[in-house]
């Protein structure tokens, strides 16, 4: 029936993904959903004003190229249906029910060269398997329903479609000699619109490289020699180019002061986070798979503890296994050479935090090609039978855990405290659950959640990796149940602030106790305030000063005190629009018209794209110039 009816299958597959995940649907924004998405001024848009939607598609500080059409795509949502989550995730359930199908378009190409000797029908049976079993893996959960992920899975839409375009072009090279035009539009086009998204479609032609290293009919073709030439072009030298730029870059002395480990302690623990990874992908264990696993414990040397060796060592076992059965096996070899590929930008030198599960969108599927060959193509006689059961035991295994998955999504405080009772020793856990109880209180200091709440909340100030969000949920909470506020609460926060790095916890928690502040929702005491600013600022931070430049200049009303400082924070980071916009709001104020003429000419300068042209035209409007006037002050 599916050759006969090729669409079945893909809308089948399309239906089952939505319904999988439809329960995740009702479910809000959460963690680095906020500064994103829901906090992001820029994405909230009110017209088709070109200069509008070019600023919410350069609104994001993540990456070096700000990821615009993640963003366009954010802003479109927001554009149509307001910062809804709602429609935001089923967006996202959307994207991934394309991407599944990409899949298996792109598995099915790969069959008819990896396995010719296979009959179609078995192949056919095959791909429905990978890709099923990859749409509806319990990994992929937080690429689909934590919203701001949608960068990752929209990043390998293009990475999906390039593969298969690469993979139809020396198909027709093989057949005809033809085929350069798909596979320049797969590897060229593709990649930079994946790119465009996130970064991580960087990766598109190692994995388009693996192909021609694993599967024989491309690795033996008469045109390998065209083809090492291409990957030394579009692969090896940009690989060095990139070594190059990183290295003076990750070693710098700089490079981890955010984080609480350094490079040699970063590569050491994730070697047993790809493990995990790999763990968690064959056999998924429902109460490991969490949005937070900040309670990781960091590998400070190869024995402390004992298991960071044997990952090491088991990785590398792994690694020289799957190079040696190419031959025999290419699809097992492919399958784990793509997990291992996909772990190469957030898995080894870059400083980034050290787990998150969205990582194995991509890892994912090439353990599902592993499964594949070695359950559905390697068993024969009798042994195929069991091949099979164990291929839908594992499918049916996968999309029920996903569903359970997305049924912890569905409500904000259910997910909260389900993320507590798994990660009893995660202080984002802990603490998201204290201020999901404290939102669930509506700051009624009658509420009987509200000593439930500040128990949660001094557990987790307690937590050896704790932060400061705990003491920000519990002060807010005094303040607006008008409860006493400890000292101790603040002299704990102020301590951390200045021996901890600044990241964006710390400026996170310090921007909501300053907006409670300055706008007389909360009454907390300027000492206390100074207090906590002076400790934040034992670390120079933009941001940070940036907030304390704010309370400076609405409730101290030291405005040189905050002239100063915004200055400051252009000085560490005169490449950021916003500080510039920042800074000549107070330029403006404070009657300094000529310099705040020269920041908005700068302003204009740096926008590539005419992203910033929005904010110079409503800065020049305090000012009183009409568009188009002179850049340059009429009052000299």
């Amino acid at each position: 029936m599916m050759q006969r009816r090729p669409w079945l299958f893909p809308l089948l597959l399309f239906v089952a993904v939505c319904a999988i995940y439809a329960p995740g649907l009702l479910g809000g924004f959460t963690f680095d959903d906020f500064p994103n998405i829901a906090e992001n001024a820029a994405l909230k848009l009110d017209s088709l004003d070109g200069a509008q939607w070019r600023a919410a598609a350069f609104s994001s500080d993540a990456g070096s190229l700000q990821r615009p059409i993640s963003m366009l795509s954010f802003a479109v949502n927001s554009y149509f249906a307001g910062m809804d989550p709602v429609s935001m995730k089923a967006t996202n359930i959307v994207i991934h029910g394309i991407n599944a199908v990409l899949v298996f378009w792109l598995v099915r190409l790969l069959f008819a060269l990896a396995a010719p000797g296979v009959d179609e029908r078995r192949r056919l049976w095959a791909a429905m398997f990978v890709a099923a079993a990859w749409a509806l893996h319990p990994i992929n959960t937080m690429g689909v329903l934590y919203i701001v992920q949608r960068m990752e899975s929209l990043a390998h839409t293009f990475v999906f479609a390039g593969l298969a375009f690469y993979l139809i072009g020396r198909q027709k090279q093989l057949a005809d000699g033809s085929g350069r035009w798909w596979i320049a539009a797969g590897l060229f086009g593709c990649t930079a619109l994946g790119i465009l998204c996130k970064e991580s479609a960087v990766l598109l032609p190692l994995y388009a490289w693996l192909l021609e290293a694993c599967i024989p009919a491309l690795r033996n073709s008469p045109q390998k020699g065209d083809v090492r030439k291409l990957y030394m072009a579009v692969l090896w030298l940009p690989l060095v180019a990139g070594l190059f730029w990183l290295y003076p870059r990750v070693t710098a002395p700089h490079a981890f002061s955010t984080r609480d480990f350094n490079l040699e302690e970063r590569l050491l623990t994730e070697g047993r986070v790809v493990l995990d990874y790999l763990r968690w992908t064959l056999l998924p264990p429902l109460r490991e798979l969490t949005l937070h696993h900040d309670d990781y414990v960091v590998s400070r040397g190869w024995m402390s503890p004992p298991s960071t060796l044997f990952a090491m060592i088991g990785l590398a076992v792994l690694f020289v296994a799957a190079w040696l059965v190419r031959a025999r096996r290419p699809l097992t070899a492919l399958g784990i050479l793509w997990f291992f590929a996909a772990q190469a930008l957030t898995a080894t030198v870059i400083p980034l935090e050290l787990v998150y599960e969205h990582r194995n969108y991509f890892a994912s599927l090439g353990l599902m090609l592993v499964l594949a060959d070695l359950l559905l193509f390697a068993p024969r006689g009798n042994m195929a039978h069991i091949g099979v059961f164990v291929a839908a035991l594992a499918g049916v295994g996968y999309a029920g855990i996903t569903h359970l998955r997305a049924w912890e999504w569905s409500n904000d405080l259910k997910f909260a405290a389900v993320e507590a009772t798994k990660r009893p020793e995660s202080p984002r856990a802990v603490y998201g659950y204290g201020r999901m109880l404290v939102i669930a209180s509506h700051y009624k200091a009658d509420s009987p959640l509200v000593p439930v709440a500040v128990d949660q909340l001094e557990r987790g100030m307690k937590l050896p990796k704790s932060g400061i969000l705990p003491h920000s949920a519990l002060l807010l909470l005094a303040a607006h149940t008008h409860l006493p506020q400890k000292d101790a609460w603040w002299d704990d926060m102020a301590a951390r602030l200045r021996a901890g790095p600044i990241g964006p916890q710390e400026i996170n928690a310090v921007g909501s106790i300053m907006r409670c502040a300055r706008s007389r929702e909360c009454d907390f005491s300027q000492p206390h305030m100074i207090q906590m600013f002076e400790g934040a600022l034992a670390r120079p931070h933009p941001d940070m000063q940036t907030l304390y430049a704010d309370y400076a200049l609405n409730v101290l009303h030291e405005y040189d005190l905050a002239l100063g400082l915004f200055e400051g924070v252009v000085r560490m980071r005169p490449n950021e629009s916003q500080y510039r916009i920042n800074l000549a709001k107070v330029q403006i104020s404070m009657g300094r018209r000529d310099a705040a003429v020269k920041e908005i000419a700068t302003l204009r300068e740096m926008g590539r794209f005419g992203e910033n042209e929005a904010a110079a035209l409503e800065l020049e409007g305090r000012l009183g110039l009409s568009p188009g006037a002179p850049a340059h002050s009429s009052t000299r």
